[in-house]
């Protein structure tokens, strides 16, 4: 190809006709039910197969892409020319995802992200698993080399240190997937939503056949004839068997590497397989997740806060799954080699804050328990019910005492440092030279008790992270800190 300008694998015209058919697979068998019953043997939508070959010959042959002066272009489309072009400085992350079809052929699909987020992203299906690695080498090489070293942009001030002229040879391997993590998928919101979405989806299908299939109801009629609690037990065991299952799928084989240049690489999945790249020069910091059922099982996981991940890939942030806290921890001190951020300890936020806490936690909890009663006495609802109104109260009370203990913050010399939440915590370490803005916000009750949530503005992860429910004074004093000569601008 002159001028620098590449095809995808010719291999790909096996994988488009193949991802298209499966798509309309659906009203293909339609239309041949419908038609099953007629007299016309003329079976035209079989035309439908040469069609789909045709167009995966046609997106072969005007798709390119090439490399060049600071940026990567992509070309497509015969009558109507489409031309993407995103410069190199702007990459972000490169995604290789290979499911099993193209796992068979060798191949894999390269997602090219940068700070325009997916609207802007560059996809390139299908390349060779050695070609988009090469690429994904020279995408990230070129960006933090002399391109990279130019001006820096409105939404990312830093700019990324340029890299030496040579591809390293070796990887430093951070963290491996131990198969015994795999107990902790139950105990993640994750996992749990992770199952409950195929419990619908196989529901759903088994609903349509519920009339004709008497195994189905003979299964149905006995779950029902079972005591409550079994019932319980039952489907405690099927949801974490299928948490087990959907962690599997999607952490298999995970590994976390970083060259020498500091980029992160992770690997995974069983079925379909995914490689993400992140520029180092893009690290904004970490996120210490630590849900109720890890925390109770020792255990946390590890995201990075970056730009420039595709949001739809869930878990491309991941830099640890679910594991043991001992893994966890070490493993975030040598990305960010920071005790004080990573586990030192945290100022409170005072009294206030915590009868805030407690307001929001014990009120929702007295609302349910008075409906209850309510419902005994108005309505002769079965007695045992209000054995959940003190339940609730203290379990109200406890929820809003763990989450006045979470929250808090921190200043150290690189990182400002914020933890919140109780079923879902978080301990986020956000580089002070990543925050490019600030936000002092109060609601009508936040001014009545003297509070504010003081915002830091980030390019990276969520685009925000906030100091919830922080003394006003303190929230100015953070502020004065990182970064005082915006200081000013709030006087």
């Amino acid at each position: 190809m002159t001028d620098g300008w590449r095809r995808l694998d010719a291999r790909m015209l096996l994988v488009h006709p193949l991802e298209t058919l499966v798509r309309f697979l659906p009203a293909l068998l339609a239309v041949v039910f419908f038609r099953s019953g007629g007299d016309d043997n003329d079976r035209w939508e079989l035309y439908a197969v040469p069609v789909l070959v045709a167009y995966g010959v046609l997106q072969w042959v005007t798709t390119r892409y090439r490399v060049a002066d600071g940026q990567i272009e992509l070309r497509r489309g015969l009558f109507t020319r489409q031309t993407t072009t995103a410069r190199l400085d702007r990459v972000r992350t490169v995604d290789l995802t290979a499911q099993l079809h193209h796992r068979v052929l060798g191949l894999a699909k390269v997602e090219i992200a940068t700070a325009g987020g997916k609207a802007d992203a560059l996809v390139l299906d299908s390349l060779s698993t050695g070609a988009g690695r090469r690429l994904r080498a020279e995408l990230l090489h070129r960006a933090g080399g002399e391109e990279g070293a130019r001006a820096a942009t409105a939404d990312d001030p830093v700019t990324t240190p340029a890299l030496p002229p040579e591809r390293p040879s070796g990887d430093e391997l951070l963290v491996r997937l131990d198969p015994r993590w795999v107990r902790y998928a139950p105990l993640t919101v994750t996992g749990i939503a992770s199952a409950a979405a195929v419990v619908g989806f196989v529901s759903q299908g088994f609903s349509r056949f519920v009339q004709e299939r008497s195994v189905v109801r003979e299964g149905a009629t006995w779950v029902a004839s079972l005591a409550w609690w079994v019932d319980v037990v039952l489907l405690l065991g099927v949801v974490s068997l299928l948490a087990v299952g959907a962690y599997v799928l999607t952490f298999w084989g995970f590994r976390l590497v970083r060259n020498e240049q500091g980029s992160l690489h992770t690997h995974r999945g069983l079925l379909t397989n995914r490689e993400t790249s992140i520029d180092v020069g893009r690290v904004r910091g970490l996120q210490l997740d630590e849900p109720l059922g890890l925390r109770l099982a020792g255990a946390a996981r590890l995201r990075v806060v970056t730009s420039g991940l595709l949001r739809e890939r869930g878990g491309s942030d991941w830099l640890c799954p679910p594991a043991p806290d001992e893994v966890v921890t070490p493993l975030a001190l040598r990305i960010r080699d920071d005790v004080a951020a990573v586990t030192g300890p945290l100022t409170t936020h005072g009294p206030a804050a915590r009868r805030r806490r407690l307001t929001r936690a014990v009120v929702p909890a007295a609302v349910v328990a008075a409906v209850l009663v309510v419902a005994r006495i108005a309505w002769d609802w079965h007695g045992s019910l209000l054995v959940a109104v003190p339940l609730l109260l203290v379990g109200g009370v406890a929820l809003g005492l763990d989450r006045d203990r979470a929250l808090g913050h921190a200043v150290t010399e690189r990182h400002l440092v914020t933890r919140q939440g109780s079923l879902d915590r978080r301990r986020v370490v956000l580089d002070r030279h990543g925050i490019i803005g600030w936000t002092v916000e109060q609601t009508f009750f936040q001014r009545r008790a003297g509070l504010a949530t003081l915002v830091a503005t980030t390019a990276a992860g969520r685009q925000h992270y906030d100091l919830v429910d922080v003394p006003v004074a303190t929230a100015y004093a953070v502020l004065a800190r990182v970064d005082p000569d915006l200081l000013a601008e709030f006087a």
